[in-house]
């Protein structure tokens, strides 16, 4: 990974949450480092994120919105599944490489809470791809929003929890996908959690839900994957 001679933070991971709190610098960390979290290499072929473009598929949506898009590597993907996708994100210098690598793509900076992107857009579906820890202090509007404004459109969340003792920030909130679900309170349709060795005891987790029964859902179990 390229870097500038003397980053602010030693680690990317740094400028989003150092010390169990919650620094959130994403437009200094995309000055400093030119891949964080290995977008362009290993995360974009993440097991979850292979699982989210199967959805998108067999949902057979037309409009997309990504939110936390970064670099766009994975709003490509979305669009070579024939959608229309806007990728959105914080980040200047991230939406400013997305369009300069994917002009096929429309990105978008902005905050995930400016609403009236999504009014203006009108998506079938929205993808939250890893962006969750990032916005645990207005989660709750956003969830109010889509529950009152867009309860019929397709919801695909991707998030990595971490076990017993990693885990600092966003334990007040949820810890597994058991209780990220029952945190949304929406309508699943599917959802599932994906291990293998190198994750050292982390899971990748995935649930598609909507809002449209109008009411909180007790979430069920997480249901094992075959090769779990």
């Amino acid at each position: 990974m390229i870097t500038k001679k003397n980053p602010k933070y030693p680690r990317y991971q740094d400028y989003v949450i150092k010390d169990g709190k919650l620094v959130g610098e994403f437009e200094k960390m995309y000055q400093d480092y030119d891949d964080p979290w290995k977008q362009t290499t290993r995360e974009e072929w993440a097991s979850e994120k292979a699982v989210a473009l199967n959805l998108i598929e067999k949902l057979k949506v037309r409009r997309v919105i990504e939110l936390g898009c970064g670099l766009g590597h994975f709003t490509n993907k979305i669009a070579q599944t024939g959608v229309e996708v806007l990728g959105i994100d914080i980040s200047e210098t991230a939406i400013r490489k997305a369009k300069n690598s994917f002009p096929n793509c429309q990105f978008r900076t902005a905050d995930v809470f400016e609403y009236s992107i999504y009014r203006e857009f009108n998506p079938d579906l929205i993808i939250m791809a890893e962006i969750t820890w990032y916005i645990l202090d207005k989660l709750d509007a956003f969830i109010t929003f889509i529950k009152n404004e867009m309860p019929q459109i397709y919801l695909i969340h991707l998030l990595t929890t971490y076990p017993e003792g990693i885990q600092k920030y966003g334990r007040d909130k949820f810890t597994n996908l058991q209780k990220i679900m029952s945190y949304f309170g929406a309508n699943y349709l599917e959802w599932g959690e994906i291990n293998y060795p190198e994750m050292n005891s982390c899971k990748r987790t995935y649930f598609l839900a909507n809002f449209t029964k109008g009411k909180t859902n007790k979430a069920p179990l997480p249901q094992k994957l075959p090769h779990q």
